[in-house]
């Protein structure tokens, strides 16, 4: 068996014991897109399962005893991966079931400690926390070393649940290669004890769906090293971090319980996706207001000592498209500012224009 990537998605709307979820599945089936295209995830279809909880819903669950998917789908999941770590050993390339995995996961979730969370199977119910616990089973893959790059996305709340036990992963512990080199990269969309939002999206049809997630899946093409063009783990934490905010409103801002800011764990920053890309890279409206015109003006990016853009004079509003980046504009006899282009999209897909003023 090849050493192929791997990937899991799972998203869950049909809770029955539960309130229903209206954009998790939307979430997954954007993630199934993105990772199995050759330019971007690049994961061979036969090697990604893509779970919903719509698939088990003919019949229909009666109870939440009967829904799924549960975790029993999602361990047969991880048995293929042992099992293809087993017969890649005997074919001598040691016990790796393949060189990276992607896990993204959506639906409720909890958390029973600060450093903890779970999403929550379909059938859950009050009392009941079946669960799939996707940290645990990232650093058992990342520690033993079954792949080279464990990359888990999970989007759902982290809400305070302290007497509900997270259900360990089934994969007996090992120790990775001593040589091995390996990376992994987890984001959350919730720090601890806050919710996740979902919320209608123009770009697409109105559908719901889960603010870190599409929040996610822009960087996963967007996140790009001005230097080498390649989607790297620091440029998507940056634009996580920087850009999921902006899909909230005034009052989910305000809302202290709702989560603004996503939670991020990585090692060493390494490539998602390096080139080449399909796309060219990405630049975005940026509109500068100078106050007192008619002096020289530059615009320098990355050290602060390549000039991307100059004139002379500068006019009252300078409008330049840029890539995501620091940046500082200098005026003769105006004076100086430094920005960032964030490299933000609006709800309606369209790109956010950056707006400075000298």
């Amino acid at each position: 068996m090849p050493l192929a990537d791997r990937a899991l998605v799972v998203g869950i709307n049909v809770y029955p014991g539960l309130t229903p979820l209206y954009g998790a599945e939307n979430d997954a089936r954007a993630f199934y897109e993105w990772v199995t295209d050759p330019n971007y995830g690049r994961v061979d279809p036969k090697n990604a399962l893509l779970l919903l909880s719509s698939n088990f819903t003919s019949p229909p669950p009666t109870s939440a005893v009967d829904a799924r998917p549960a975790k029993q789908q999602l361990e047969e999941f991880f048995t293929g991966v042992e099992n293809g770590a087993q017969e890649n050993n005997k074919a001598g390339v040691g016990l790796k079931a393949g060189n990276r995995i992607w896990m993204f996961f959506s639906g409720h979730g909890f958390a029973p400690s600060l450093d903890l969370s779970a999403m929550l199977m379909a059938n859950a119910q009050p009392g009941i926390s079946h669960n799939f616990a996707g940290m645990l089973w990232a650093n058992r893959l990342y520690e033993g070393g079954w792949f080279d790059d464990v990359m888990l996305f999970q989007d759902a709340c982290r809400e305070r649940f302290a007497a509900a036990a997270l259900t360990p992963p089934t994969l007996d512990m090992r120790e990775a290669p001593s040589g091995q080199r390996r990376h992994r990269f987890y984001a959350f969309s919730a720090k601890d004890k806050k919710l996740s939002k979902e919320i209608p999206m123009p770009e697409d049809g109105n559908k719901v769906r889960g603010v870190f997630s599409v929040t996610l899946l822009q960087g996963l093409r967007l996140a790009r090293d001005p230097q080498t063009g390649s989607i790297t783990t620091g440029q998507l934490r940056s634009y996580l971090q920087t850009n999921m905010k902006t899909l909230l409103s005034p009052a989910d801002l305000a809302n202290d319980d709702i989560a603004i800011m996503p939670e991020v764990y990585e090692t060493e920053p390494f490539d998602l996706v390096a080139t080449p890309l399909p796309a060219p890279m990405p630049d975005f409206p940026v509109q500068i207001t100078i106050a007192t015109p008619g002096g020289a003006g530059k615009v320098l990016a990355g050290d602060l000592t390549r000039i991307v853009a100059q004139a002379d004079p500068a006019p009252t509003l300078w409008q330049l498209r840029l890539p995501r980046g620091l940046y500082k504009v200098a005026i003769e006899g105006a004076g100086e500012q430094n920005f960032e282009v964030t490299g933000a999209l609006l709800p309606d897909g369209s790109k956010r224009q950056t707006d400075v003023r000298v």
